[in-house]
């Protein structure tokens, strides 16, 4: 594979010009401190570059430590994903920046976790760039969004039925979207994608295109190559009023966010596996508010918030003397004369003991039979399905044994390139609270194999130095097994 040897970085009037725009929006908006360590998201195209190109022009005034994340989503060609990997690595030697790598199959994880490939791709993206802000004590990802990127979110939300906070979502800086993580920060809100492309060329360096951008397999594509060109024909500044609207709501959402959680600590009654709310209380408050309390209870308790429609249906419910409504993630929200009750659909008694697993051999482990067969390398079965793995059995150390969750599981799961708590996976993999004691582990003597139905640990992974693999399997115990 050709070497990618960037030249000399060169400036420019515009290249000034745009550096001293993202300097003033930074330091208007607090959005570093000095000193601050930042993991810089760059996949290789002209946004993500132009904002580590920046960034870098940028570290002694604002002033920053930077640290490049790059992740491969499998998504390309191998040959394109090496080209964007050595293109990343080459830039950011460079620069003398230190770059971390990772990658996932998010095309599998898709399809074992029922994601779109867009949300699968997200979720796997933020958690490796997660996990290399804890390693590296980093307070905050950079992320290169645009103002086109911001306008093409507001249609996406406004789409999908999406309340005051969708339609004000990609603040300069915001929240970690997949519960505790460091803060994002957008520095590029400003600008607009062909200044971005502008500002890499003026620097000496000509970014990555990814075609996959200009094929109508994803949302946000068909909105980027259709419905913005065609909203251009009402408004040719289109862009521009949709980002206004989003700025203008932002002050809204923190507003009624504020009221929401003094109202939390005044009605919430948090029990083991529900919340509960008085019904005279909480139908004398504002939907707005009452909206908000539902949607943070469901957060609270399950892997995700209610959507538009649901909160509809339990405000309609409030007006009735008893009525029960589902709710995503294996929560509903039930009404009485006297509460309102978000609360897991059913409490699991289930106990996943632990217990041996031979090789080979098979275990019956609470609802599940999980079966382990021994396989030369060289005919090792078919890509493994979400309900089976294949690890090295030479990388076992002692014997196998299958048990639940512990507090403090953590694992390296493949293709991540870092380690990452067991609850966290859980979370992200949306799996309710009420069932993730129910979620069976195999384990050796050195920590966890396989999180079975999900991941596997770096350490097991098959090598071309495989000499045997371990076939591990998944399956609901029949009824007289269990």
């Amino acid at each position: 594979m050709r070497k990618h040897k960037p030249p000399p970085l060169t400036d420019s009037r515009f290249t000034r010009s745009l550096d001293k725009r993202v300097l003033s929006h930074a330091h208007d908006r607090d959005l570093f401190g000095s000193g601050q360590r930042v993991i810089v998201a760059v996949s290789g195209g002209q946004d993500s570059t132009a904002l580590l190109l920046i960034l870098h022009r940028l570290a002694d005034r604002l002033p920053l430590s930077i640290t490049v994340g790059h992740f491969d989503h499998q998504l390309r060609s191998t040959a394109d994903a090496d080209a964007d990997r050595e293109f990343v690595r080459a830039l950011s030697v460079s620069l003398a920046v230190p770059a971390q790598f990772g990658s996932a199959d998010v095309r599998s994880i898709a399809r074992r976790q029922k994601l779109s490939i867009e949300d699968a791709a997200r979720r796997e993206r933020y958690a490796f760039l997660g996990a290399r802000a804890d390693e590296l004590g980093a307070a905050s990802v950079v992320v290169g969004h645009t103002l086109d990127d911001r306008a093409e979110t507001v249609l996406l939300h406004l789409i999908r039925g999406s309340g005051i906070e969708g339609l004000s979502a990609m603040a300069a800086q915001s929240p970690w979207p997949f519960g505790e993580g460091p803060r994002i920060i957008r520095p590029l809100l400003m600008l607009r994608r062909e200044e971005t492309l502008r500002y890499c060329r003026e620097s000496g360096v000509e970014p990555r295109a990814d075609a996959t951008n200009d094929l109508p397999i994803a949302t946000r594509n068909r909105v980027r190559a259709e419905l913005v060109p065609l909203l251009r024909t009402f408004n040719p500044r289109i862009d521009e009023a949709l980002v206004r609207l989003a700025s203008s709501l932002v002050s809204d959402a923190r507003a009624l966010a504020a009221i929401a959680d003094a109202e939390w600590e005044r009605l919430a009654e948090v029990r083991r596996g529900s919340i509960r709310f008085s019904h005279q209380e909480i139908s004398s408050l504002d939907p707005a508010i009452t909206s908000r309390l539902i949607q943070r209870a469901a957060r609270e308790i399950g892997p995700e918030a209610p959507a538009a429609l649901h909160i509809e249906q339990l405000q309609e419910a409030l007006k009735r003397p008893r009525s029960e409504v589902s709710l995503p993630g294996g929560l509903t929200g039930s009404v009485n004369g006297q509460w309102l009750t978000i609360k897991q659909a059913r409490m699991k008694t289930i106990v996943i003991a632990r217990t041996p697993l031979e090789t080979p051999g098979s275990v019956v482990a609470g609802p599940w039979t999980l079966s382990c067969e021994v396989f030369d390398a060289a005919r090792l079965p078919a890509a493994a399905e979400r309900c089976e793995a294949h690890v090295d059995a030479a990388s076992i150390q002692g014997g196998l044994v299958v048990r639940a969750r512990r507090p403090g599981d953590r694992l390296r799961p493949l293709g991540l390139g870092g380690e990452k708590k067991l609850q966290d996976i859980l979370v992200d993999a949306k799996i309710p609270a009420s069932d993730r004691d129910v979620v069976p582990l195999v384990a050796d003597d050195q920590g966890i194999v396989w999180v079975a139905g999900h991941c596997i640990d770096e350490r097991v992974r098959i090598t071309p130095a495989t000499k045997r693999t371990l076939h591990l399997t998944l399956r609901p115990a029949a009824a007289d097994e269990a």
